[in-house]
């Protein structure tokens, strides 16, 4: 599980950065307001105004996190302010660290067997014992 910054950059109107912002089921979003001046409260609609938060957010704060728990896009305004606009696309399925490029053994190499990745001998320092 992720946890997503959506930031509130002030202007006319103010925008949403990422927009659009794509995290995975069970990730969690949360949004920082950055405008100095004024409040903000994304939501999926007017009619749904608590569909994410219960409140809004004043200037220099963030909100509680918001997760998604289905494959999804979501569009969202700002209620106070309808002319701003926002989209959270959520995905099925993360790859694995890495990005599914890990080789087998240790730096990426395949390993061998004994030290230093040499054939070991019988005995200490790789001479036959009596």
């Amino acid at each position: 599980m992720s946890i997503f910054k959506i930031q509130i950059k002030a202007g006319t109107p103010a925008v949403y950065d990422p927009n659009p912002q794509t995290v995975y089921v069970n990730d969690s979003v949360f949004w920082f307001n950055g405008d100095p001046n004024q409040a903000h409260w994304p939501a999926p609609s007017t009619s749904n105004p608590k569909g994410f938060i219960a409140y809004q957010i004043p200037p220099n704060t963030q909100s509680n996190q918001v997760g998604f728990a289905a494959a999804q896009t979501i569009s969202y305004i700002c209620i106070n302010h309808p002319g701003e606009s926002g989209q959270i696309i959520v995905k099925t399925s993360k790859k694995s660290a890495f990005a599914d490029n890990t080789k087998k053994g240790a730096f990426g190499g395949k390993t061998k067997k004994g030290a230093f990745a040499k054939t070991t001998k019988k005995g200490a320092f790789g001479y036959k014992t009596k």
